[in-house]
C-alpha cells in the first residue's frame, strides 16, 4: 500500500514490492499472478473500511451526533492508515477502481440527503458537490501533514487536533444543513437541468 501510495505509484515494480515484504518475486506471483491483480487486492483493502463506515453512517438519521461519530471513525482510520488517503486520492485521479465504489455509495447518499431535504430536516445542497467537496476535504487533510503541521504549529493528527478537526467539519455541514425558509424555491443546479431536459 506504501509503494503504490508513493510517488511512483503505478510504475513500482513487483521485484520492488516482493524486496519490500521481504519475499520473494515468485512467492508473491503464486498469491497475485500480476501487478495489477495485486493492486485491486490492496485498493479493496483501503477501500472496505471506507464504504462500511459511510453505509453504517447512511444507515441512520442525518444529526450532528451521527455526523460527528462517522467523522471520528473514519478521522481515527485514515491517521493511523496514512498511505490510505494518499492511494485513494491518486486513484480517483488516475483510476477507474475507487471512482466505481465512490459511485457506488453516492447513489444512497443522495437518496439520503433528498430524504431529509424532504422532510424539511435539511435545506437543499447539490449532492455532487456537498459528497465530492467533503470527500476531498477530508482526504486531503491527511495528505497535507507537514504543511499542516507548519500552519498550525503543532501535531495536525494529534487527539486535540482531532477534535477541532472534526467539529470544524460538523459546524460547516450543519450550517448547509439547516432547513431552508421556503422549500418551493429550486436550486440554481436543479434549474439549470429542468431547462435542459425542456429544451
Amino acid at each position: 500500500m506504501e509503494l503504490f501510495a508513493g510517488s511512483r505509484g503505478g510504475s513500482v515494480t513487483i521485484q520492488e514490492i516482493a524486496d519490500a515484504a521481504e519475499t520473494h518475486k515468485t512467492t508473491l506471483l503464486y498469491h497475485f499472478p500480476s501487478k495489477e491483480v495485486l493492486y485491486e487486492a490492496v485498493l479493496e483493502r483501503a477501500l472496505d473500511p471506507v464504504i462500511e463506515m459511510m453505509e453504517k453512517f447512511l444507515a441512520t438519521e442525518f444529526t450532528p451526533d451521527r455526523l460527528g461519530w462517522y467523522l471520528d471513525e473514519l478521522h481515527r482510520f485514515l491517521r493511523d492508515n496514512p498511505a490510505i488517503p494518499r492511494l485513494l486520492m491518486r486513484e480517483l485521479d488516475y483510476g477507474e477502481k475507487y471512482a466505481d465504489h465512490f459511485v457506488r455509495v453516492f447513489t444512497p447518499a443522495k437518496n439520503r440527503l433528498a430524504e431529509a431535504e424532504e422532510a424539511g430536516m435539511i435545506s437543499h445542497v447539490e449532492p455532487v458537490f456537498f459528497i465530492h467537496d467533503l470527500h476531498v476535504q477530508i482526504m486531503t487533510y491527511f495528505c497535507h501533514g507537514p504543511l499542516l503541521e507548519r500552519l498550525m504549529g503543532t501535531d495536525p493528527y494529534s487527539v486535540d487536533s482531532m477534535i477541532l478537526r472534526r467539529q470544524y467539519l460538523v459546524d460547516q455541514i450543519v450550517r448547509q444543513w439547516r432547513p431552508s425558509p421556503s422549500r418551493t424555491v429550486k436550486a440554481p443546479l436543479e434549474r439549470s437541468r429542468a431547462k435542459r431536459r425542456a429544451g
